[in-house]
């Protein structure tokens, strides 16, 4: 566990058509850690916060600078 991450955030690929993009959001998620000291993250299960496809994962720490996002897709 590294103990300088204070949050996670999981950031929606963009979809664009016409010049605009209707899919970008950014959700924070809750987080727990586990027995071994691993994140467990918790996605909303709400379909109108989170909707299915492709999202972004990414640590935050105090200072709010983001880590190397790992991709992870929601169905």
């Amino acid at each position: 566990m590294n103990t300088s991450v204070t949050a996670f955030s999981l950031i929606r690929r963009s979809s664009v058509t016409h010049s605009l993009n209707n899919e970008l959001r950014r959700v924070p998620v809750s987080r727990t850690v586990g027995t071994a000291g691993e994140y467990l993250i918790n996605v909303p299960s709400n379909p109108g916060i989170v909707v299915p496809g492709y999202y972004l994962l990414f640590a935050l720490n105090k200072q709010g600078v983001l880590s190397v996002a790992k991709t992870l897709r929601v169905h």
